[in-house]
């Protein structure tokens, strides 16, 4: 059997995500009923999250932890078809009154621009004297407006006198003059209103429906969806989101995660001999050999004793520990998982290659996509995890992924009641572990994100049925200030925009197949649906708190673990590696007052006060 048959009848390294079964009857989890509501409230993120997966049907899906995108992309299809059909709704208005009031519409369409302008100024930034300057100007383009309007129609009255009759009698005016004569103003403001009204109950029927299908707890069935091909995209998302593996655009590989520069992410590395032996007691008995020389490191070993560290953290017993007391309920954090994220880069050439210089084994163009459907694989199995371990200088990386998620735990007495209920935590930490062994050194590498929680305003569908149908008009009005000039101007060109942009994802839908099969291609995931609603800032400093705190947490277990193989295990001298560890652990370190002598290791965020030592005076 030749090298070639071998590999092709062996199992396959990367594959699929199995399809799993609809959820659309069960309730959906807080996070996604967030992130649906959003596509609502915002158009651009809507469009944002309708052009990631049906613009291009190969493009790459980013993990999900604690929610679905499926029903998310289902609910920005239907707030697409909302909005079309209030701006279909606002262009027969306008027709209505261009063919009845062409002067009225005119007037009333350069005061919804003054107005439009007006509300797109951010008022709160500026001095008062630019704010009362921009409301003068405002004032006399609106007065412009209609005194224009009213020059307009008088002198086409006069003509038409003038044409109509040759004695000087006045001519009986119709409903429709008297209306462009005597009452042009109010009719531009009840125009206006009309418009208003139109773009009110639109939203009105939004939050209706948010009251309906996202309130808490709630399992209705998700938005119909009546095309053939995001039946399609929708099949494939809800199997990938639950993959291990990402492929990235942008040069972010924990897309999904968290912005690794954002002031709350860590990150730090560490680099150790390997051919130091440790001087002092070793345990022989762990390494099994007895001899003096440090024994071999291996990479995959330490990611277990990392993983089974942090499950000690979670479950009842320590692994491998049986007789170890348990630990109990309240205790543990029961939020944490573990697992292995495979990264790479989204880009592929469309052309076979060889597997190195000295192997002719012919490999297809990219391992992470699928050469006979064109479209990433989702899943990495345990031995192309390992093998991308033992070999870190491949553009694949893995990495742990150590995540604590949102369930939370009841809070229970003594005697056994209930004194809070579990909570959904609002934020995400999830760390990222890389260990690599190149030339007899070993290199690590941590980095530890947070998703702040989504931001207010798409959490309002936690208020919303409460609210009552007189609530939630009014809470319309309130909103419908937010835009909506502008859209009551321009509803043509949103109309225009929207059938744009139907045809233009078929387009690009068309041409990505294409590309894809001919060319370069980059089946990179560009956005997270989860990081395209987070907020700027957390909610509460308890929040900030908590990121602070399990990621300490984290770092000291995977540190402990690390050092205990290398030393314990091995046979090393780690003395190195504590130092390093010691300026990572100690970075927090705050000083308030007093003398320091010697060195100090303080991080980035730390507030350190230092005072030097005052001399006693004679």
């Amino acid at each position: 059997m030749t090298v070639d048959e071998a590999t092709s009848r062996a199992a396959p390294f990367f594959h699929h995500a199995q399809t799993s079964a609809e959820t659309s009857r069960q309730p959906l989890q807080n996070t996604t009923r967030y992130l649906c509501a959003a596509v609502y409230l915002d158009r651009r993120i809507g469009d944002r999250v309708i052009s990631e997966f049906l613009d291009d049907e190969n493009r790459a899906v980013v993990p999900s932890f604690g929610f679905d995108v499926e029903p998310v992309l289902l609910h920005a299809l239907r707030a697409r078809r909302y909005r079309l059909i209030r701006d279909l709704v606002l262009c027969g208005i306008w027709l209505g009154a261009l063919v009845f009031l062409q002067f009225v519409a005119v007037g009333c369409f350069f005061l919804l621009l003054v107005l439009a302008g007006l509300f797109a100024i951010p008022w709160r930034r500026l001095a008062w004297g630019w704010r009362l300057a921009a409301g003068w100007g405002a004032f006399l383009l609106v007065s412009w407006a209609v005194l224009g309007v009213r020059l307009a129609i008088s002198g086409e009255r006069k003509i038409e006198e003038s044409g109509l009759s040759t004695y000087d009698q006045e001519p009986s005016r119709g409903i429709t003059d008297l209306l462009q004569t005597d009452l042009a103003v109010p009719a531009i403001l009840l125009l206006v209103l009309v418009l208003w009204l139109a773009v009110v109950g639109h939203q009105a029927a939004v939050y209706a429906v948010l009251a309906r299908d996202l309130a808490p707890g709630a399992a209705r069935p998700w938005p119909r969806t009546f095309s053939q091909r995001v039946s399609g995209v929708l099949a494939r998302v809800r199997s990938a989101q639950r993959g291990n593996i990402t492929l990235h655009s942008g040069p972010n590989p924990f897309i999904g995660a968290g912005d690794i520069t954002s002031p709350w992410a860590r990150a730090w590395s560490i680099v150790l001999e390997l051919d130091r032996p440790a001087t002092g007691l070793v345990d022989l008995a762990k390494r099994g050999d007895g001899a003096g020389a440090p024994a071999a490191v291996d990479p995959m070993i330490m990611h277990l004793r990392v993983r089974d560290r942090l499950h000690a953290m979670r479950d009842e017993r320590p692994p491998g520990e049986a007789g170890a007391d348990p630990l109990p309920l309240n205790e543990r954090i029961t939020a944490l998982l573990t697992g292995m994220h495979i990264a790479g880069r989204g880009e592929s050439v469309r052309r076979t290659r060889p597997a190195d210089p000295a192997n002719s084994v012919a490999m297809p163009p990219h391992p992470l996509i699928d050469p006979a459907h064109g479209i990433p694989f989702s899943m990495a199995t345990e031995d192309a995890a390992e093998a991308l371990i033992r070999h870190p200088q491949s553009h694949i990386r893995c990495f742990q992924r150590i995540t604590v998620g949102a369930h939370g735990q009841a809070v229970v007495g003594r005697d056994g009641r209930v004194v809070a209920p579990a909570e959904e935590q609002d934020i995400s930490l999830t760390a990222f572990v890389h260990l690599a062994v190149e030339g007899r050194m070993l290199s690590g590498h941590f980095a530890a994100t947070v998703l702040p929680p989504v931001r207010r305003e798409f959490r309002v569908v936690d208020l919303l049925p409460a609210w009552g149908a007189g609530g939630l008009v009014l809470r319309a009005f309130t909103h419908g200030r937010r835009g909506a000039f502008g859209a009551m101007a321009l509803p043509g060109f949103r109309v225009a925009a929207t059938g744009w942009a139907v045809v233009r994802s078929l387009i690009v839908a068309t041409a990505a197949q294409t590309s894809a099969r001919l060319l370069l291609h980059d089946f990179g995931a560009r956005i997270s649906v989860r990081e395209l609603c987070a907020a700027d800032e957390f909610d509460t400093y308890v929040q900030e708190m908590d990121a602070e705190k399990y990621t300490r947490l984290i770092e000291w277990r995977v540190n402990e673990a690390l050092l205990d193989y290398l030393g314990n295990e091995c046979g090393l001298d780690v003395s190195a590696y504590r130092a390093q560890a010691g300026v990572i652990m100690n970075e927090g370190v705050i000083m308030t007052g007093g003398t320091v002598s010697g060195q100090v290791a303080v991080g980035g965020r730390i507030d350190q006060r230092q005072g030097e030592a005052r001399r006693a005076t004679p």
